[in-house]
């Protein structure tokens, strides 16, 4: 038989472990509810990274979408403004264009300069500068604005031998052509006249190691152009050609700036030289 003091200790011990269950459970349920909570918050952070991503993703591709139409715009605005040779005010007022963009012009210059620098040209390839101002529109070619002396740089490299480059230079007129050539290594014969190497010369920013003496452009001579063909022997691959006038000279071709804006607000400008036609050296150069 128990004694009271026996009976007192069990139910105390009873109470001990119907506590230690409770607590025990409770602690069992919070750290479930702590998981469900964690594995809520994985769940609520990987949906909300894949809708800022696909959100993100869908932002780009329209932005995309919006500046190749801004680009595509601006390009044909170029390509009419060179078409009827003239500024072109408002760019939505072509019907291609009406619905893409809400504004857009292009401006066309082809400013005149004591200044002229070609573009890149290989050996055995030639270069058409203008000494009559020319009118894209009709075709026709006019007089200089005045006489002059021109001079043309080359080697672009800077680092070659003048006698290993020759120039073959042709100045025409309305009455007829007038050869030059520069060769002071003698690597041909030519019935032009020798112009020779000068010096070194900068152009529009571009220093040149060899440039010839000048060539003498009068009005009354009524000069249309003048055509200059590279020849490289063992010299640099390719070069830019400089031409400078002891006075302005007609521009060799025009300049067009076209910008367009989209509906969306998205603006593209773009910017393109054009030379004015070009017209083979071989019809000029057979043979020294």
């Amino acid at each position: 038989m128990k004694t009271p003091n026996q009976n007192t200790n069990i139910r105390k011990n009873n109470l001990l472990d119907t506590r230690y269950h409770i607590l025990n459970t409770a602690y069992q349920a919070g750290q479930i509810l702590l998981i469900m909570v964690m594995i809520m918050a994985i769940a609520i952070t990987i949906v909300l990274t894949i809708t800022f991503t696909a959100r993100t993703d869908t932002q780009l591709t329209k932005l995309e979408e919006e500046n190749q139409k801004a680009l595509a715009a601006a390009e044909a605005g170029i390509e009419a403004s060179l078409k009827s040779g003239s500024n072109i005010a408002n760019l939505s007022s072509i019907g291609s264009l009406s619905s893409t963009i809400t504004s857009g012009s292009t401006s066309l210059t082809s400013a005149a300069s004591a200044q002229f620098v070609s573009p890149s040209l290989s050996s055995g390839e030639g270069f058409t500068f203008y000494l009559g101002s020319y009118n894209s529109v009709t075709k026709l070619i006019s007089n200089p604005a005045s006489n002059n002396n021109v001079s043309i740089a080359y080697d672009v490299s800077g680092s070659a031998n003048c006698n290993n480059m020759v120039l073959d230079i042709a100045v025409v007129t309305t009455t007829g052509v007038t050869r030059y050539i520069a060769d002071t290594g003698n690597n041909f014969s030519s019935s032009g006249t020798q112009i020779g190497s000068v010096s070194s010369s900068t152009v529009n920013g571009t220093t040149y190691r060899c440039r010839t003496s000048n060539i003498p452009v009068t009005i009354a001579s009524n000069p249309r152009f003048l055509i200059v063909r590279y020849i490289s022997i063992g010299g640099p691959s390719s070069t830019t050609l400089g031409l400078v006038g002891t006075s302005t000279l007609q521009a060799s071709g025009q300049t067009v700036t076209s910008q367009a804006t989209t509906r969306t607000g998205v603006t593209k400008k773009v910017q393109l030289f054009q030379s004015y036609p070009q017209i083979p050296a071989e019809f000029f150069f057979t043979s020294f």
